[in-house]
């Protein structure tokens, strides 16, 4: 929340107020037009500039296509996302895309979404009469409601405040913007000097009594920091005081800081702000969270259900620090990250779009758009890793998916079958893809298959079968069978053979394909049991398959060991 407040104070964490001026002044300009689409079949993403009171702020919406409104989710970052997709605009600090990676998973469930740069960074830009205040933080997060329920592709309107925007969300409350629903993610609930002790008070602390670690600290250039540990309380007596300034002087480091938001923070404490939630409201906190005490999620629920409000819960996520990315197990390691950003460039964890997603079902359900991939890759290349079902995919763009390379078995997943080893390749709601590597010295008498296919041999030689007639195939043969067709195969060569397989059909997930290829692996192994032949060794040496086998291959017998009549 306020967990780098010496950074923002100076130069950006406030928003001003401001309203919609087409939405109040010029009702047929209500809804603006899309600028610069970019998605895909199933969702939208459009750039936005709105022309405010005190501001120019630059957003993205994320909307599913639909013939009915969806719910939105207005994305409100904290201190740590001074950009709409999450960035933060300090030097050293890596990359990071919190909020483009939220919405995104949003759309891919069926919510709109609308993020938006902080004015002072991106496309957002003060105006004449900018405040640098949580109140005009939170009028502009009303405003920014207010629009979107103008908007007819646009349902409910639910609020998923980062951080510090948790108090802004509940200052817009208070002042009688009330969202459909509230996400609160690392929230912080408490009193205002209490996030300063927690952040900066035990770096300063840590410093004095660790010598080894105030050299890392000085390396790091973590003066600003360690300064407010030891003279926050100063600050705080300075803005109780009437202050709007404050000198923090700490050996050779020096500083003058606006204060004016310490104040705001005295006469409308954090804590007692989330008394005017009265919308379901769901707070969630990272187990790690070194920023904003996890603790404060459950306090956050308490006030809410004293002041009436009954509809809302708090969820701990295991492991996961303040931004929900999954923090290291070594918590001196995961307190040097904190004040690093190293953090950032951690895996996000799974749990929390788990625990977002279950809870806006609840309270404002959305119907899932589809799920072949049109959803991904919205505004970057997306790489999908292989797993014990599923083979490694590349999502270039939305509606596009790449195998790199389907032979290689380190990035593929499949089954071992008496059939040969078969796996996934690509689905879509239309059609699916997988493969079989067929084992030199297969035999598989003809039989019928329900649904027809396309196939096509990708690597080495074999034979098909229908109607007792036999025809090779080899690399760039391709052919077609129909419904209830009956064929046979057989690989009479010694080198194996790689096929793919195509059906006009809607594929499985892949959890579900895996657990059909085991079954059928296990059937397979009770055939064979019972007599039935899955190899040419298997066959008496008459077997009209060896008579052409013999003849597609002289050499038969040398490479395999027939049985005798």
């Amino acid at each position: 929340m306020w967990a780098n407040a010496w950074h923002t104070e100076q130069s950006q964490s406030g928003s001003c107020y401001y309203f919609y001026k087409r939405m109040r002044h010029a009702p047929e300009m209500t809804v603006p037009p899309p600028l610069a689409p970019v998605g895909s079949v199933c969702v939208d993403s459009t750039s936005l500039e709105l022309d405010l009171s005190t501001a120019t702020v630059g957003g993205s919406l994320l909307l599913p296509r639909s013939d009915h409104p969806v719910p939105c989710v207005v994305i409100a970052g904290g201190t740590l996302s001074q950009r709409r997709d999450g960035e933060l605009d300090r030097e050293g600090a890596p990359h990071r895309t919190a909020m483009k990676r939220l919405a995104e998973s949003l759309a891919k469930a069926g919510y709109g979404s609308f993020r938006y740069d902080q004015v002072g960074h991106g496309a957002s830009r003060a105006k004449a009469g900018w405040s640098d205040l949580y109140e005009g933080d939170a009028q502009v997060l009303g405003a920014i409601c207010d629009c979107l329920r103008e908007r007819p592709e646009c349902g409910k309107v639910i609020v998923a405040a980062e951080s510090a925007g948790a108090y802004v969300a509940c200052l817009a409350a208070r002042a009688g913007s009330q969202a459909d629903a509230y996400v609160f993610l690392g929230g912080f609930c408490g009193q205002a000097e209490e996030i300063f002790s927690y952040n900066y008070g035990r770096l300063a602390e840590r410093v004095e009594r660790d010598a080894e670690f105030a050299v890392w600290a000085d390396e790091r250039q973590l003066a600003p920091q360690i300064a407010f540990g030891r003279r926050w309380r100063e600050m705080f007596d300075a803005a109780k005081a009437g202050q709007d300034y404050f000198e923090v002087i700490d050996g050779a480091y020096r500083q003058r800081v606006k204060i004016t938001r310490r104040r705001e923070e005295l006469d409308n404490p954090p804590d007692e702000m989330f008394a005017y939630i009265k919308a379901p409201a769901l707070a969630i906190a990272g187990t790690r969270d070194l920023n904003v005490a996890p603790h404060h999620a459950a306090a956050a629920v308490a006030i809410m259900q004293r002041a009436g409000n009954l509809k809302c819960r708090s969820v701990l996520i295991e492991g996961a620090d303040h931004n929900f990315q999954v923090a290291p197990d070594d918590a001196d390691l995961a307190f040097r990250e904190r004040y690093t950003f190293a953090s950032f460039l951690r895996p996000y964890h799974p749990e929390l779009d788990r625990q977002i997603l279950a809870w806006l079902r609840e309270v404002a359900p959305a119907e899932s758009v589809r799920k072949d991939g049109y959803t991904q890759a919205l505004q970057a290349v997306e790489i999908e890793p292989r797993t014990a079902t599923s083979p490694e995919r590349i999502k270039l763009a939305p509606g596009v998916t790449i195998i790199d390379d389907i032979l290689d078995r380190e990035k593929t997943a499949g089954v071992d079958t008496l059939e040969g080893f078969i796996g996934p390749l690509l689905r879509t709601s239309e059609m699916r893809a997988h493969f079989i590597d067929m084992p030199a010295g297969l035999y598989l008498e003809e039989h019928p298959h329900s649904k027809g296919s396309i196939i096509y041999t990708v690597r080495g030689k074999w034979a098909l079968k229908s109607l007792g007639r036999w025809h090779v195939m080899k690399p760039g043969s391709l052919y077609w069978f129909g419904d209830d067709i009956p064929t046979g195969f057989q690989v009479p060569f010694r080198e194996d053979a790689y096929i793919l397989i195509f059906k006009a059909a809607s594929g499985d997930d892949d959890d579900a394909f895996i657990r059909y290829l085991e079954g059928m692996a296990a059937k397979l192994r009770k055939e064979q049991a019972a007599g039935t032949p899955f190899r040419l060794t298997d066959l008496p040496a008459s077997h009209p398959a060896l008579e052409f086998a013999r003849h597609v291959n002289p050499r038969l017998e040398t490479g395999f060991a027939i049985k005798p009549e």
